[in-house]
């Protein structure tokens, strides 16, 4: 029976190969037509360098077995080669037929034969029909056996996939019967033929390692995270590995920690407990200066990842750290570090300042990636590094020169958005921004489908029409504008549109009423995209040269939406924008670079913006919830005095600041004064 199901298996390997190398049919001449298939149908699973280092790690410390080791098998001449591939396998015992598999892979290898060559048909056929009645010991030579064999052009090479998934399948009967170590071993193998991916018997080998997590060694628990990140899927008990990992973690090192982060990270699992990342960021602080930059980056990785309040002040600590250790570390490591404190948006001037020197030393080495995530970090927090040349200035030139056109071409998204995020920093570079909506550009990165461009392209055309108006250069088509701020906008909330709204969207909600109920109706105060480029709406109000509201409802009535809305008139367009708990970097109560870039926007077209203080509601929120409902007025003056947080000016009607009550605007003083009912005087607007 089992010889019939291989024989079944072989048939349907070689009938899908055969259909996938097709690549031209029989069409008009001239005409070729390729065949779309999914990335990984051919690529070549290479090692990548961090896992490649990390199993060295492993091996060093003794957790894994050596893949490495070379087994040498006797050379044999063309004339003996020749020989042994006219024989009949059939008639071969188990044992020969396996003795002879690395003779073959040898010679092949010193004569570049490929093992798809139709010449080893037979006797792979007859290999695969053998291989379940090896024994475990002869199962791992053959791990070995087909390793010394040329390597392929993909894992789904004919013959070599037959090969390495008859493994699997053998693999897949005898998990059962296997202890922890011998589960993790021929993973291990796995590995090293690059398979691990797509084998099945992996993929279920961590499933019920992380299952008995408890169960596991240290040494073990080490290469279960590893082969979590390999595999790049978590398994279904993902918790339970990192309750162990806590448990633990003081049997660890923090290369150690530095592999296990590799799992959480590559399988797309933020680490759910803050005591565990707490003792992850102060391990590294206490191995700063030895700590391996592969290991360190996988770390960064997985805190950001992980991390996003700054508690205790724990990644501004971090940063503090390691700001001496830049100069040492790599391009690729000092990146995760500049970025490590975006999630939380913890800002360490110092830190980013050193990485910009370093950077700008490495500037040929920086991949086009890397720049763009530097540049968001950059903008993201407002800083302008204090080098002696300008940094953004030095990205520009080498975004310009001849020998990054071909990484520009073959990542144009990256391209696309490291110049989107130059915006941030309030920098226009005309000359780029027009290559990236040039339609040749476009078409190369995007394809010729608008529906597939990217929001950073709408943010560089929105740009360039609000800052470089009078400047020669490339802008998306009308219809390109039109579809791409649908897609990427959201609908304004409304109470007449019942649905779960976010907090965010309930405070919009609340100041529209409490502004409708200050100014004199709902036709005063209107929730509008002006920015198509930015997710989230505004609040518009409108006050006259007077100071007395004007309605809106109207305003923008006749306008399509998806343009850019400018002032109607020359009356006074107040635009509130909500920020989120987001909005303001972290111990500094300055606005990010995405809101201070709407800022600038806002105020370029003609508005007064005015950034909503998300904390200062938040606070509000809870003073209204300590008045309780029964007392009705100071539940009315305090949602009079929501609306205070709306500008940041220092409250005159506060005795304090010898002020009196002012009747041209809300004020919410800084001294928080809240308690001080009497103080307030609510007006309009």
């Amino acid at each position: 029976m089992s010889t019939f199901i291989n024989i079944g298996r072989k048939l349907l390997i070689t009938s899908i190969f055969r259909l996938q190398c097709v690549s031209q049919f029989k069409l008009k001449p001239g005409y070729t037509r390729s065949i779309h298939s999914s990335t990984g149908l051919f690529i070549k699973m290479y090692m990548e360098k961090e896992n490649e280092y990390a199993y060295s790690v492993l091996e060093n410390k003794g957790y894994a077995i050596n893949i490495y080791t070379k087994h040498s098998s006797e050379a044999i001449s063309q004339e003996e080669f020749q020989r042994l591939n006219k024989e009949d396998w059939t008639k071969k015992t188990t044992q020969e037929i396996f003795e002879i598999f690395p003779i073959f892979g040898k010679y092949c290898s010193q004569h570049s034969l490929c093992i798809s060559s139709e010449i080893f048909d037979n006797f792979i056929d007859n290999l695969t029909d053998t291989i379940q009645m090896a024994t475990d010991s002869q199962l791992k030579t053959l791990f070995y056996s087909l390793n010394m064999w040329p390597e392929t052009a993909s894992i789904r090479t004919r013959n070599y996939i037959e090969v390495w998934a008859a493994l699997d399948d053998e693999c897949l009967k005898r998990l059962k019967n296997w202890s922890h170590d011998e589960m993790l071993s021929f993973i291990s193998l796995f590995f090293m033929l690059n398979v691990t991916r797509v084998s099945d018997f992996s993929w279920k080998s961590i499933n019920k390692l992380a299952t008995k997590a408890n169960q596991l060694t240290p040494g073990q628990l080490v290469q279960t995270l590893f082969f979590v990140g390999v595999l790049r899927k978590q398994p279904h008990d993902m918790h339970n590995l990192e309750i162990h990992f806590s448990k633990n973690f003081a049997c660890f090192s923090v290369e150690d920690i530095g592999i296990m982060s590799m799992g959480f990270f590559k399988s797309k699992c933020p680490i759910r407990s803050m005591e565990l990342a707490s003792k992850i960021i102060n391990k590294v602080i206490e191995d700063s200066e030895h700590v391996h930059e592969v290991a360190l980056a996988a770390i960064l990785k997985i805190i950001r990842y992980s991390v996003k309040q700054n508690k205790n002040n724990e990644i501004f600590s971090l940063l503090d750290v390691l700001q001496h250790q830049v100069t040492r570390l790599s391009v690729m490591c000092n990146v995760h570090l500049a970025l490590v404190g975006t999630s939380s948006l913890t800002v360490h001037n110092d830190c980013l300042t050193k990485i910009a020197h370093y950077i700008m030393d490495h500037m040929h080495e920086t991949r086009l990636k890397d720049l763009e995530r530097l540049i968001f970090t950059y903008g993201t927090f407002n800083l302008i590094p204090a080098t002696k040349d300008n940094f953004f200035s030095k990205v520009i030139e080498e975004l310009k020169k001849p020998e990054r056109f071909p990484e520009i071409s073959q990542h144009g998204k990256s391209y696309s958005c490291c110049i989107s995020f130059f915006g941030l920093v309030g920098i226009y570079p005309v000359d780029l921004i027009s290559k990236a909506l040039s339609p040749e550009f476009l078409e190369n990165t995007y394809g010729k489908h608008m529906f597939s461009y990217g929001k950073e392209l709408l943010s560089l055309h929105n740009s360039a029409e609000i800052f470089c108006r009078e400047s020669a250069m490339n802008r998306l088509s009308e219809k390109a504008v039109l579809l791409l701020s649908k897609k990427y906008t959201d609908y304004v909330p409304s109470e007449n549109y019942k649905k779960q709204y976010n907090i965010s969207e309930k405070m919009m909600l609340d100041i529209m009423k409490v502004l409708g109920d200050c100014r004199g109706g709902q036709n005063y105060v209107i929730a509008e995209h002006i920015l198509t480029h930015h997710q989230r709406g505004d609040i518009i109000i409108c006050n006259d040269h007077n100071g007395k509201p004007m309605p809106v409802k109207e305003a923008f009535k006749n306008d399509t939406f998806g343009y850019i809305r400018k002032p109607p008139d020359d009356n006074d367009w107040i635009v509130l924008i909500i920020g989120g708990k987001n909005s303001l970097i972290q111990n500094c109560n300055v606005p990010t670079g995405q809101f201070q870039t709407k800022i600038r926007e806002l105020a370029a077209l003609g508005y007064t913006p005015i950034l909503v203080n998300f904390l200062k509601i938040i606070l509000l929120y809870h003073i209204r919830n300590m008045i309780g409902a029964r007392h009705d007025d100071a539940i009315l003056r305090h949602r009079k005095l929501r609306a205070y947080a709306i500008t940041y000016p220092p409250c005159p009607c506060c005795s304090q600041n010898g002020g009196t009550p002012s009747s041209a605007s809300f004020r919410y003083c800084d001294r928080r004064c809240t308690d001080r009912y009497s103080c307030i005087q609510p007006t309009s607007v």
